[in-house]
C-alpha cells in the first residue's frame, strides 16, 4: 500500500526538499495511449517510462510503476520507440528506462542534451548504472514525489568526424561509455594513430582503439584491459584493442585534452574501419579522415535512491572474491 511504501522509504531516504518538476494532477493513460498523449497535457512535465525492447517481466514492471506514480499524483507516459522518445522528451521531467545498461545508453545522449535526469529499472543482467530493481519501484515512485532521490553528473564524450583538411564538421555525437574505432572486417588488424592535443601518442597495429569515460571503464574498456576508474574522476582512457605489441597499454589522460584518432594505410593498403558510440551504432570512416574526441559540455544526471558505494558495486557486479570481505551491513 501507499502507507507501507512511504513508511519503508522514510527509513531509507533523507528528505532533501520537494521536487517541483512533476504535476500533482494525475493523468490516467491506458495501455494503447502512448507518448502521443503528451501533446494534450498542456505544459505539464511528466515522467517518461522508456521500454524500447521486450524483456521478461516488462509489462508487470510498467504496470507497477504507473500505479505507484498515480498514487503519488505524478503523471507518466510510456515510450516504446526512439522516434517517440524524440517527440516526447520535451515534456518529460525525468526518464525511467526499463531494461538494463544498454537501454540507458540508448537514451543517454538525448537525456543529456535536454538536461533530463535518467533513472533505470534493472530487467537485465548486470545493471551497473540502473537505479533499482522491480521490487524497489514503490520506493522509486516515493522518492520522485518527495524529491528525495540523489543524482550524480556523469561526463560524456563529444565526437565529430574531420575531413582530409583536418577540420571537424557537424553533426557532433555524444557517448556516455566510449568511442571505439575498430576494424570493419574480421580477421584483419588495422593501423591508426592516436594524437593528444596535436601530438602523436602512438601508432597502433591492433583490432582498434577505444576512448572511454570513467563511466565506461566498467564496459568495453574493461574487456580490452583498461583500468577501473571511479565515476567522478576527471579523466579519459585510451585503450588499444588486442594490440600486436603487448607493450601497448591503456593510457589515462586528463579530460581537458583533445584526442584525435586517425586511420592509416599499411604498406599501401587500407583495411576498412568503422567507429561506434557506446556500441549502439557503427559509422564507416575512410583513410584521410579522423575522429576528434573531447569531453562534451553536456553531462548526464544519473538518479540513485541512496548514496553510491562504488567499491561495493564493483564487488557485487563483478563478483569479486577475497579473504574476509565484509558484507555491506558490517
Amino acid at each position: 500500500s501507499t502507507l507501507l511504501a512511504s513508511s519503508a522509504a522514510s527509513d531509507v531516504y533523507k528528505r532533501q526538499g520537494r521536487n517541483n518538476l512533476f504535476p500533482v494532477a494525475v493523468y490516467q493513460l491506458s495501455g494503447s495511449e502512448k507518448c502521443s498523449m503528451i501533446s494534450r497535457m498542456n505544459s505539464s512535465k511528466v515522467i517518461g517510462l522508456v521500454a524500447l525492447a521486450e524483456k521478461p517481466g516488462l509489462g508487470e514492471a510498467l504496470r507497477i510503476m504507473r500505479r505507484e506514480l498515480s498514487r503519488h499524483g505524478l503523471g507518466s507516459c510510456v515510450i516504446e520507440t526512439p522516434d517517440a522518445l524524440e517527440r516526447a522528451i520535451g515534456r518529460c521531467g525525468m526518464l525511467v528506462t526499463f531494461g538494463g545498461d544498454g537501454t540507458m545508453l540508448t537514451v543517454s545522449s538525448l537525456a543529456a542534451m535536454h538536461r533530463v535526469p535518467l533513472a533505470g529499472v534493472n530487467l537485465g543482467r548486470l545493471g551497473f548504472m540502473t537505479t533499482c530493481s522491480v521490487q524497489e519501484l514503490p520506493l522509486l515512485a516515493y522518492a520522485l514525489q518527495e524529491g528525495s532521490y540523489l543524482t550524480d553528473e556523469r561526463s560524456m564524450l563529444e565526437v565529430v568526424r574531420a575531413g582530409e583538411d583536418g577540420v571537424a564538421a557537424p553533426p557532433r555525437k555524444l557517448a556516455l561509455n566510449e568511442v571505439s574505432l575498430i576494424r570493419a572486417q574480421s580477421g584483419k588488424m588495422v593501423d591508426l594513430d592516436a594524437e593528444i592535443d596535436g601530438e602523436l601518442l602512438n601508432r597502433y597495429h591492433a583490432d582498434g582503439v577505444l576512448v572511454s569515460t570513467p563511466t565506461g571503464s566498467t564496459a568495453y574498456s574493461l574487456s580490452a584491459g583498461g583500468p577501473l576508474v571511479w565515476p567522478m574522476s576527471r579523466v579519459v582512457c585510451v585503450t588499444p584493442i588486442c594490440p600486436h605489441s603487448l607493450t601497448n597499454r591503456s593510457v589515462v589522460l586528463p579530460d581537458t585534452m583533445t584526442i584525435r584518432l586517425r586511420p592509416r594505410e599499411r604498406r599501401g593498403r587500407f583495411d576498412s574501419m568503422v567507429y561506434s558510440l557506446d556500441g549502439r551504432s557503427a559509422y564507416p570512416i575512410e583513410v584521410g579522415e579522423s575522429l576528434v574526441i573531447r569531453k562534451a559540455p553536456e553531462t548526464l544526471s544519473l538518479v540513485h535512491l541512496r548514496k553510491q558505494n562504488f567499491g561495493a558495486l564493483l564487488r557485487a557486479k563483478l563478483r569479486w572474491q577475497g579473504a574476509e570481505i565484509p558484507s555491506d551491513d558490517e
